[in-house]
Formats: structure tokens, sequence, C-alpha cells
């Protein structure tokens, strides 16, 4: 049995030499390490949700079907939420304040929207997350998810969204493959050096 206990600290010793946390766990105390792997495996998938829900278009399609998010769907079917979400105009403190929620998919749709004023700023922003985060792939997702249900762009007649402003929603597509195509001007400039 205390061969087997081991050896299993010994497989899962790299992952804790990791760790920022310094964590002490006697070789007879096997539940209390057996419910730290627990806890570290449970904190590893909410990790890895969380950057999927970061990445996923709030509306995406196939050849046949429409699909929503769970985003996506609140947008669609919440109106007090909706204008909880979208402003007239938004400023970098809303930006601030979203990305300190860790709101950073809406916080991506508000930098979209004031761009390209102060567009340096906003990609620097941008680019800061970019060595954690597939930024890209979430700048897209942001527009996907927000510019869909964004009352400047939709109206919503009894849970249908109807676009009576494709020039407005092109815009932001625009902008938003823009401050892609910025983000790998960044990336290849800093690979350079």
């Amino acid at each position: 049995m205390k061969l087997k206990i081991f050896f299993f600290i010994l497989c899962i010793l790299p992952s804790l030499s990791r760790s920022q946390d310094n964590l002490i766990i006697a070789e007879t105390d096997s539940s209390g390490l057996i419910d730290y792997v627990l806890e570290f495996e449970k904190s590893e998938k909410r990790n890895k949700d969380w950057v999927e829900s970061l990445t996923e278009k709030g509306v995406s399609s196939d050849d046949k079907e429409i699909f929503f998010s769970e985003e996506g769907i609140k947008l669609l079917n919440d109106s007090l939420y909706r204008v909880k979400i979208y402003k007239d105009k938004y400023s970098l403190y809303d930006v601030g304040v979203s990305l300190s929620n860790m709101d950073i998919k809406l916080a991506f749709w508000q930098m979209i929207n004031i761009y390209p004023q102060k567009r340096d700023t906003l990609i620097q922003y941008i680019y800061a997350y970019d060595k954690i985060l597939p930024v890209d792939e979430i700048v897209l997702a942001s527009f996907y998810t927000y510019a869909f249900f964004d009352p400047r762009i939709t109206k919503i007649n009894t849970g249908r969204p109807e676009v009576y402003r494709p020039d407005i929603f092109e815009e932001y597509f625009r902008r938003a493959k823009e401050i892609v195509y910025y983000l790998n001007y960044l990336r290849r400039e800093n690979n350079e050096l």
C-alpha cells in the first residue's frame, strides 16, 4: 500500500511543484492528498470551461440551423439584461469595470465599439491578454455574441431577431477583423525580436 502511495505522489509531484501554494501532506494522509487532487482537477475543469465560454460564439450556424449559446439565449429573451449590456456609447471606464469583473468577452465587445478611437490603447489592452488567452478568438466570439442583439442593429419582435441595420453590423465586423489583424502584426513583431 505504501508503495502505491509513493508512486501516486511521484506521478503528481510535477503538478504540485508548479503550484504557488505550499501544500504539505503527510505520507499517511492519503485522503488529504486525494481531496487536493480532486479539487485541483475541479479547478482545472472550471478554468477550461471559462476559457471555452470566452471563445463560444453567441450565434453560430450550419447549413440548416442557427445555434444560440447560453449568453445568446439570455440576450435574446431578457430585455432587462440587454438594457444592462448595451449602451449608446462605451468608454474605457466601462471596459475597466468589465475587466475587473472578469467579464472579458463583454469588455472586448466594448472595445470593438470604442475602436478605432483610442486604437493603440485598445490594441495594447487586448494584446496584454495574448500570452494567456486566445484573444483573437475572443474578439470574434464577442462580435458574434453581442453584435447580433445590439439594439442599434437588431429589433427583437416576439422572440425573433430582425436585423434592420446590416451596415452597422458590417462595420463592427470590419473593426473586429482589423483588431485581429493588428494582434497578428504585434505577434509577428514580438517574435522577431
